[in-house]
This record gives C-alpha cells, sequence and structure tokens, in this order.
C-alpha cells in the first residue's frame, strides 16, 4: 500500500461513512481495484483487512465525536442563557442518558451479529461481488422507503422515539453488518422512516449510532489482530504508517464533510442515491464478468 492509496482510502471512508451507500462496501471495492488487498484467503489476509477497515472508521468517529461535541455545547449554551427558542433535545444529562438508552437498544442487534456470524463477517470483506449485488438491493432498499416514507412521512422525534423504534433501527443495522454492501446509514435511515421517526431525527439518530458502530469495528480490527498468530508478519511499522495515514484522512474529510453531509441526506430523496449504488453495483458487475 501506498502514501496515495492511503490517502485516498480514508479520504473515500470518510466521504462514504455519512452517505446512505455503505463505506465498507465502497473500500471493499476500492481496495480491490487498487490492487492492496491480499490475494491469499487465509485468516492473517482477513485480520489485516478488517483491521485497516476498523482503524478508518476510528478515523470518522473522531469526527462524529467532534462534530456531536460541538453541537451538545451549543444546545447547552441556548438552555443556559434562557434562550426564548424552543430548546433542542437533548440538552440536559437526563436527556442524554435517554438518548444513550435508545442508541444502546439500537445497538444490541449489530453486537449480537458480530459475535454469531464472526467468520462470515470476516469472509465478506474478500467479496467484491457480492458487494456488488448488495448494492443492488440496497438500492431497492432506498426506493421503497423513499415511496413509503412520501406517502406517510415520520413524525416521531427525540424523546418520543420508543424502545421497539429503537430496536428495529438496529436490526437495520445488524444487517449492514452482515451484508457488506448494505449501507449501515442506509439501512438505519431507512428503517427509522419506516417505523415513524421524522427524516431530521432519523439521520441525526442514525449518526449517533454510528459512533457506538465505528468503535466497534474498530476494536473487532484490533482483537483480530492481537489473536492472529501470524500478525509480525503484516502488522510492521510501514503498515501502521500508512494506517495512521488512512486514518488521519478519514477523520479530517469526515469532519470537513459532515455538516454538508448531513443536510444533504436530510433533503434529498434516497432514490438520488439508488441510482448511484445501482450504477457502481451494476459496472462492478459487468467488469468482473469480463475479466473472468
Amino acid at each position: 500500500m501506498s502514501l496515495l492509496d492511503a490517502i485516498l482510502l480514508g479520504a473515500l471512508q470518510g466521504i462514504t461513512e455519512f452517505l446512505p451507500v455503505s463505506s465498507s462496501g465502497h473500500l471493499v471495492l476500492a481496495q480491490h481495484f487498487l490492487g492492496v488487498t491480499d490475494a491469499t484467503d487465509d485468516t492473517s489476509a482477513k485480520a489485516k483487512e478488517i483491521f485497516f477497515d476498523g482503524m478508518l472508521h476510528l478515523g470518522t468517529l473522531l469526527a462524529v465525536v467532534a462534530y456531536f461535541f460541538q453541537d451538545m455545547r451549543r444546545q447547552m449554551g441556548q438552555m443556559l442563557v434562557g434562550s426564548t427558542d424552543e430548546t433542542p433535545w437533548p440538552s440536559t444529562w437526563s436527556h442524554l442518558f435517554h438518548l444513550a438508552i435508545l442508541v444502546g437498544l439500537a445497538t444490541l442487534p449489530a453486537v449480537a451479529a458480530a459475535f454469531m456470524f464472526d467468520d462470515e463477517i470476516a469472509n465478506s470483506f474478500k467479496r467484491p461481488d457480492v458487494v456488488a449485488v448488495n448494492f443492488l438491493f440496497l438500492g431497492v432498499i432506498l426506493v421503497a422507503t423513499d415511496i413509503m416514507g412520501r406517502r406517510r412521512p415520520g413524525t416521531t422525534v427525540g424523546p418520543a422515539t420508543t424502545w421497539w423504534q429503537a430496536l428495529l433501527v438496529g436490526i437495520g443495522q445488524a444487517l449492514s453488518a452482515l451484508f457488506r454492501g448494505l449501507s449501515r446509514s442506509g439501512m438505519t435511515i431507512s428503517t427509522a422512516l419506516l417505523v415513524g421517526l421524522d427524516r431530521t431525527w432519523a439521520v441525526r439518530f442514525s449518526f449517533m449510532m454510528s459512533v457506538v458502530a465505528s468503535l466497534g469495528l474498530g476494536l473487532l480490527g484490533i482483537r483480530k489482530a492481537l489473536r492472529d498468530p501470524s500478525r509480525s508478519e503484516w502488522l510492521t511499522p510501514d503498515f501502521l504508517a500508512m494506517t495512521l495515514v488512512g486514518v488521519l484522512a478519514s477523520a479530517v474529510v469526515g469532519y470537513l464533510t459532515i455538516t454538508p453531509l448531513i443536510h444533504l441526506v436530510r433533503r434529498c430523496r434516497l432514490w438520488w442515491f439508488a441510482i448511484y449504488v445501482w450504477l457502481v453495483g451494476g459496472a462492478v458487475l459487468i467488469y468482473l464478468a469480463r475479466s473472468s
């Protein structure tokens, strides 16, 4: 992996993490076409790829934490100065505790999937063809959600979110963990809209869930690396340096683009993103078929 490869992969993660187009799926495809994917199919090769992917997700985790820290500080400031505007949620410690419970419930299905289907998740990092097919399915889900959401737009926001709505959104996230190419943000936003959450709140809730999801992927990568008996062969100073460059690129690009991307996802129709993933998925399948 070259310095340019690390920067490009980090920047790709920073942009696609916040769009309903699957950042992990894009990383699998990008690494395949850049030629940085290990051609072997052994445990060490999978551990290496999961470690790198997990570290890039930690980069976008830093971006999300920095963004929401500023957002929370602004909300707390409005409350302390006695703003005449309606106080946004969450803005108190009890609100934060309530939000933490909702995010925790939404995280449970993905955690269970990671423990129950560990090998399947590891194998998914080696299959660009499967990612391309899942892109096609993702497009169908996005279009269906867009149509149903326009017929009956959701109204549930913040504190009105119930435990079962959070849990169902979490199931959507778990499916994205099992099927590489089904976007985490796409599945969580789509599920949130289908269970009645307001569009703006659905996007924000999905972003908040990404904190735990990115942390989990990072820890999974570290766990895979530590459990690999041959890690000394690939966990070299050069590889760690390239990984660090990728993490920095992911964090910087993610932070600089998070605000416009939130507005983009909140205001654009989901079918716009469906067209994009259909084009990418179809092009990849055609290319793989011709090159086989």
